[in-house]
């Protein structure tokens, strides 16, 4: 498998010296907090354009790296840093590496260098997806009087990113049948066979979209039965092909620059939504309208859903793609953002959305609660953290920092003799772990507080109840009635009564008979010993680190908290992991 290791980016956008992403030889995922303005949106715009680059032209990419010049129409399209000097070199560089041999290779675009039209970089390109709000809000933006029409999402979203041979279907979709009609002598357009046999090939082509349109359908709506509406018919969208290409559409040459407005106003996908109805006959009722009549959430629901859909389309066995939201739920409430958080992480470990594991993501958000619930429900052997950071003038470029976790800053604290700020890491970092097996991702906070020893008994009873369910399912499994279970008071391997499997049965409840009682006692389950000690740390370490006390703190002593800290986050995981398989 294929990652990014490293994105280098200089004199684009909100970048001015070249800026270093850097995501580990393992090509780890990658959650980014930072405020507005701070180049988030200059990362997701320098990937995209480097991943477009591989099935552009040479002109179509080296428009972006040209100076500006405000009476030259031709650098309009530049997206070099006003604010550094003209001829400062601007580029984006992209290192990937193959997980499993540590082979690295380094794709660059710039005015002068371009070496991402390869086989690698275009199926990464098709196999991936870039989702921000602004695309979601596509789907449903437009006027309250008209229905809503989503050609221009696909044309600009969607198509360029399906295979079709060598070639996207965008571009399949120019160059054959719609760039132009068949013409005869002197320019006219063409009659009798030429034009039936162009009609044909335009009917084929309108079939094909239509095909493709009821596979995204499909599924968009089992993701919306299944994912946001635990499995109940509750919403389903239509697409519909409306407004078809034809003879007099292609005839206006369409797909000339200044003939956008016709091209879309001649083409219409049609998104329409029917809102099953509580009573007797399951009726559904359609919903016409629907950026007037549904509310932001369920919105952003259907066009998630329909994204999914089509992502679902793309070369699904590519070794190479990559996932990249920034601030795709910035209009959802945040119980709506964890249904979907949950869904993209597969916290469930859900079958139907194992195809998210696949893909490297990169997390962008200017929400700091999101970005710290986020950390909390990841975990730092699969993802980095970093956050950019912007000052109020704005010709300074934002500067980029990796966010550590808190273990790795309470042993920086302990190195330094910092034992104060080492213990707070230390009980932060306990918080959030026994949160995150407690709650899993639904952690919003009812603005009530409750102490972390509540919370370490509330873990510690969990794990307890766990065992003892553990061993009663262990138990009925054996299928023994009470009067052969009473023969454990025996010796019941002497008991001609018993059949050699009532035997083999009775040995195997004293096992889990031994093993269930010692982790009740004494000899305390790994879980429960971690647990237990991490509460006397507490008490003894971590309290006083966080108050003003007199109680001296040895480095020793916080060595030995960090250490179980440490353990106790493997030892919940494991039970978190074992209800999740269960």
């Amino acid at each position: 498998m294929k990652r990014i290791k490293e994105i280098r980016i200089q004199n684009f956008k909100a970048f001015q010296e070249e800026q270093i992403f850097e995501f580990g030889a393992k090509g780890k995922n990658v959650l980014v907090y930072g405020n507005n303005g701070s180049g988030k949106s200059s990362l997701f715009w320098a990937l995209y354009t480097l991943l477009q680059s591989s099935i552009k032209n040479t002109v179509g990419v080296q428009k972006y790296f040209v100076d500006y010049e405000e009476g030259n129409q031709n650098t309009h399209q530049s997206l070099k840093n006003v604010f550094m000097e003209a001829g400062a070199d601007a580029h984006i560089k992209m290192t990937s590496i193959d997980t499993e041999t540590q082979h690295e290779e380094t794709f660059t675009i710039s005015h002068e260098v371009i070496n991402t039209d390869v086989p690698l970089i275009q199926e990464l390109n098709l196999a991936s997806d870039f989702i921000n709000y602004k695309l979601l809000h596509n789907f449903y933006r437009g006027s309250h009087k008209v229905e809503v029409n989503i050609w221009p999402v696909f044309e600009r979203d969607i198509f360029p990113f399906l295979a079709e041979g060598a070639q996207n279907w965008l571009d399949d979709i120019i160059k054959t049948p719609t760039l132009d009609i068949p013409k005869g002598p002197g320019g006219r357009a063409s009659h009798g066979a030429p034009k039936d046999n162009f009609i044909g090939k335009l009917d084929t082509l309108n079939a094909k979209i239509e095909t493709l349109l009821a596979d995204i359908q499909s599924t968009a709506n089992k993701f919306l039965k299944d994912e946001f509406n635990s499995g109940e018919d509750k919403v389903r969208i239509s697409l519909s092909f409306w407004k078809k290409f034809d003879w007099n559409l292609v005839k206006q040459e369409i797909w000339k620059d200044d003939h956008q407005h016709i091209r879309h106003e001649g083409l219409k996908i049609s998104l329409s939504v029917e809102v099953k109805q509580d009573g007797e006959n399951d009726e559904w009722k359609p919903i016409t309208r629907i950026q007037s009549f549904l509310n932001e959430a369920q919105l952003t629901r259907i066009a998630i859903a329909i994204r999914i859909g089509a992502l679902r389309t793309r070369p699904q066995n590519a070794q190479f793609k990559i996932l990249v939201l920034d601030d795709m739920l910035i209009s959802l409430d945040l119980s709506n953002r964890m249904d979907v958080i949950r869904i993209i992480l597969n916290k469930e470990r859900k079958e139907s959305l194992n195809f998210f594991d696949e893909y490297q993501k990169i997390i962008l958000t200017h929400d700091p609660g999101f970005y710290e619930l986020i950390k909390r429900h990841t975990d730092d052997s699969d993802w980095k953290y970093m956050k950019l950071n912007s000052t109020d003038v704005i010709s300074e470029a934002p500067e980029l920092r990796e966010d550590i976790g808190r273990v790795d800053k309470a042993m920086a604290f302990l190195v330094t003799g910092e034992l104060d700020a080492c213990g707070t890491e230390l009980r932060k970092e306990t918080e959030s772990i026994v949160d995150k097996y407690l709650n899993g991702l639904n952690t919003a906070s009812n603005g009530e507080f409750e102490p972390l020893m509540n919370k370490l008994n509330s873990a510690l009873n969990k794990v307890r109840e766990k065992n003892r369910v553990d061993f009663n399912r262990s138990v009925s499994s054996l299928g023994l009635s009470k009067d052969v279970i009473a023969k454990l008071e025996t010796d019941f391997q002497s008991d001609d009564d018993l059949s050699p499997e009532q035997k083999g049965k009775l040995t195997s409840l004293r096992r889990y008979l031994i093993r269930y009682i010692s982790s009740q006692i004494d000899f305390n389950s790994n879980s429960e010993t971690i647990i237990l000690e991490v509460k006397e740390n507490l008490k003894r370490i971590l309290n006083p680190s966080a108050h003003d006390s007199f109680d001296p703190l040895y480095a020793a002593e916080l060595q030995s908290a960090l250490d179980s800290v440490v353990q106790l986050k493997e030892a919940l995981d494991r039970e978190a992991q074992g209800e999740e398989e269960e």
